[in-house]
């Protein structure tokens, strides 16, 4: 079940017949391929707002959407999703060119008070752990888990024939969670770094490759990482997921369209990637942490 199906925000579903065709139109393209239970509950967030500012999409302002907003009643993390929603589809409305633009960019989310904030490192915790990485190599392994967002098990299953060379960077074919496959960017920078360490000019050689210019395994990245970690005097804990945990937080906080964070990271839920910071708009994961 999608989180926030049963949030308690409306006593019944939302009428559809005061809806535009256009914005019928707009949010079914939206949620085009996604599963029947996401559909449900993002129309159903999407037509309660349009019902309750009573105008299209096109004509919708901030204050319509801070009036909604303050209307929100129920769970904080329901209330959050239903921001997020109508963010993200007026964030895509906006990049397809179908609304004049983003209103729900100032809208921001408040993050949940939980544990994720204790694993989600400061940009300057970023940069002194990638800086005052002195290898090369490993240099590369950890901005790849930053800036890409990947899993450990992906960055080491990750190989040359996986990478489409683009004329700037290059997209990475990962194979992810749940045996689900997503496209991410590779900016420029780092696809400049990654060539600059390949000996192996085979499409099965590894993008990161080991200390032998073999693949890498999870337990060498895992030392690479907590070796790293303690060298800038992170908590025992850090691991390498905590790269993707800030991966998506930074995104967010520069500007990073949830959807598209969505998409990049992977995250089968809205819910999970609204966890992490505030969203505005722009495109491509990446282009915001290189």
């Amino acid at each position: 079940m999608v989180s926030g199906d049963n949030d308690g925000m409306a006593a019944k579903a939302p009428s559809k017949s005061s809806i535009s065709p256009a914005d019928k139109m707009l949010v079914k393209t939206w949620l085009h391929s996604k599963s029947a239970n996401t559909r449900r509950a993002y129309e159903r967030h999407a037509f309660a707002m349009l019902n309750f500012v009573g105008k299209p999409l096109t004509d919708v302002t901030l204050a319509d959407l801070q009036a909604w907003s303050d209307s929100l009643n129920g769970a904080s993390s329901s209330r959050r999703l239903a921001l997020a929603t109508v963010k993200s589809l007026i964030g895509y409305g906006t990049e397809m060119e179908l609304l004049p633009r983003n209103v729900g960019q100032a809208i921001r989310l408040d993050r949940e008070r939980d544990s994720l904030h204790e694993r989600i490192l400061s940009q300057q915790q970023v940069v002194a752990l990638i800086e005052n990485e002195p290898d090369a190599r490993r240099k590369a392994l950890l901005r790849v888990l930053y800036v890409m967002g990947l899993r450990i098990s992906e960055l080491c299953g990750l190989k040359w024939r996986d990478i489409t060379r683009r004329k700037q960077g290059g997209v990475a074919t990962v194979f992810g969670k749940g045996a689900k496959t997503r496209h991410v960017e590779v900016p420029a920078k780092l696809f400049k770094e990654l060539v600059a360490l390949r000996d192996d000019t085979g499409p099965d050689a590894p993008v990161v490759p080991g200390h032998d210019g073999g693949p890498l395994s999870r337990d060498a990245a895992h030392r690479v990482v907590k070796r790293a970690g303690k060298r800038v005097g992170l908590p025992e804990a850090f691991s390498a997921h905590w790269l993707r945990h800030a991966h998506v937080s930074h995104a967010l906080d520069r500007g990073a369209p949830v959807h598209v964070v969505q998409k990049s990271a992977g995250h089968s839920s809205l819910a999970t990637t609204t966890r992490y910071s505030h969203v505005q708009d722009g495109d491509g994961a990446g282009k915001y942490l290189d």
